[in-house]
């Protein structure tokens, strides 16, 4: 989807939209600064820039166009994002992969087969995403360590 919806804008001219990174389908925040700062544009998924954005005009806003319940944004343990969605469906699949965090950089181990139906989820909706949004997902899965 090639179409961006504005959902905040500043006064001093930068604006907030909502759309989908074309690869992955995912959806994604562009900020485009304004011109006299650049007018340079940054690309976030919607789960990173909802963590890193707490408490700002833009935040709320969309949250406001997506109709999400502030209350529940309020406690992020009781918020799931979209990576924390595809990792506990990848679980409940059966899937096997648990992450590994060592001085931030995120892998997965997979010690056992797992089901089919897990490994082709893995594969369709996870394997081809960019490094960060894999690392969003990643994370959300059980550590090596709680083993």
């Amino acid at each position: 989807m090639s179409e961006w919806r504005e959902f905040a804008a500043s006064s001093n001219g930068d604006r907030w939209l909502l759309g989908r990174d074309p690869a992955t389908d995912n959806p994604l925040v562009l900020h485009r600064a304004n011109p006299s700062s650049g007018g340079y544009e940054t690309r976030t998924p919607l789960d990173a820039f909802l963590a890193q954005h707490i408490g700002t005009p833009e935040r709320d806003a969309l949250l406001g166009m997506l109709g999400k319940d502030e209350a529940a944004e309020a406690n992020p343990l009781d918020a799931k994002t979209p990576s924390a969605k595809l990792a506990a469906e990848y679980l409940r699949l059966g899937g096997t992969r648990r992450a590994k965090i060592d001085d931030n950089i995120v892998n997965t181990r997979k010690w056992e087969n797992e089901p089919s139906a897990a490994n082709d989820f893995w594969m369709k909706h996870i394997e081809p995403m960019d490094d960060r949004q894999r690392r969003y997902v990643e994370i959300e899965l059980p550590s090596i360590s709680d083993d």
